[in-house]
Order: structure tokens, then C-alpha cells, then sequence
């Protein structure tokens, strides 16, 4: 489990294919150096499992489901978050690593001290969307400040700091790259049980 507060951005440094798919991590700094064999990492928002590390080489295993159906790894700049600690403090909120929905960047752009995000979503997902209520995106956990719904689709407006900007991958992002996006757990679920006993 995770809370979406970044500690570390870095490139992807080599993708290799086999009957499961790893990929190496290069140079994470050492806030990284105490993670174990086997221990969850948060990568752009996935929960993925380290295989093998040696100096500042990480490398990770993922499914082929992961990788095609789910999320889109290029050879660019990812957030990294370990697994939260039981007896820390959650700053954020709790995320489980499993990704809803990818969507795409609308407009990215700065709006006086902080940066407004404009993003594309499925329809499907509109009853997960409230004003105010927490989402991750790229695995940081974030508040949703507009909601605009439209014909087809909804466009989500969130505001990022200075400091997230900076130390995130988020300063990397054009218009109409692709974001994974993880909805509240707790809301989620809610909504969820809400609809499957409505309809029951």
C-alpha cells in the first residue's frame, strides 16, 4: 500500500522482453538502497515487485497484462514510491498500486504559483469523480479542483505545486500523453457497493 507522495523521479534505463516482462531502473538514489528482494515498489502509480538490484541498478517484474492492457512504459522519467510503513504517517492518501483507467493530458499550464492540469477521462468513470475528493495520477495523490462533464467524456482540472512539479515527473508531460490514474480507494469502493446493490 501507498500513500502518492513521491520521493524519487528517475529514467527508465533498459526494457527487456521475455516469457514476463522486467525492466531495469538507473540510478534511484539512496532512499532506495534499504528496499529488499521482493518488496513493492510504486512506479508511475503500478505496485510492481523488486527482482534484483546491484549499485544503482533496479530491476523490476511485471505481467504481460500490466504492460499492455493497463499502463504505457516508455524509456522516460518515472515516480517512484515506497511501500508505506505502519507506523508512519500517510500524508496522502492510501493507494493500492492497481490503476483504474489511463487517460490523456489535455493542456498542462501555469496559472500565477501553481500549474493546472486539464485531463481527458472515460465517461464510465464519472461517478468516481467527486469535487475535493483525492485521485492519483502517475502514482501522486492529488485533489480534484473542477470537474467538467461533457457529451462524451470529462475533462478533470487539478492544481500542483511548485515543489510537486519540480520533483516529479510531472514537469516532463506534453499535451496528450498518456496518465495512469488510480480513483480513491475508499470512494471506489463506495460507489461501487452503492451501484451492485442498486442493481442487484
Amino acid at each position: 500500500m501507498f500513500n502518492g507522495v513521491v520521493i524519487n523521479f528517475c529514467n527508465c534505463f533498459f526494457l527487456k522482453y521475455f516469457i514476463n516482462l522486467n525492466f531495469f531502473i538507473f540510478k534511484l538514489n539512496k532512499k532506495f538502497f534499504n528496499i529488499n528482494f521482493g518488496d513493492s515498489i510504486s512506479i508511475n502509480g503500478i505496485c510492481l515487485t523488486l527482482l534484483y538490484k546491484s549499485f544503482f541498478f533496479f530491476e523490476f517484474n511485471y505481467c504481460y497484462g500490466t504492460f499492455l492492457n493497463i499502463s504505457i512504459f516508455k524509456k522516460n522519467f518515472l515516480n517512484f514510491e515506497k511501500s508505506i510503513n505502519l507506523f508512519n504517517n500517510v500524508d496522502g492518501h492510501f493507494l493500492l498500486g492497481h490503476i483504474n483507467n489511463i487517460s490523456f493530458l489535455k493542456k498542462k499550464f501555469f496559472f500565477f504559483n501553481i500549474i493546472k492540469l486539464y485531463i481527458i477521462e472515460n465517461l464510465f468513470f464519472k461517478k468516481f469523480f467527486i469535487y475535493k475528493f483525492s485521485i492519483s495520477i502517475n502514482g501522486l495523490s492529488l485533489t480534484l479542483n473542477e470537474l467538467i462533464f461533457l457529451k462524451k467524456f470529462i475533462i478533470i482540472s487539478i492544481n500542483i505545486l511548485n515543489f510537486t512539479y519540480f520533483f516529479t515527473n510531472i514537469k516532463f508531460l506534453k499535451n496528450f500523453d498518456i496518465l495512469n490514474i488510480e480513483i480513491d480507494y475508499v470512494i471506489f469502493n463506495i460507489i461501487k457497493n452503492i451501484f451492485y446493490f442498486n442493481f442487484k
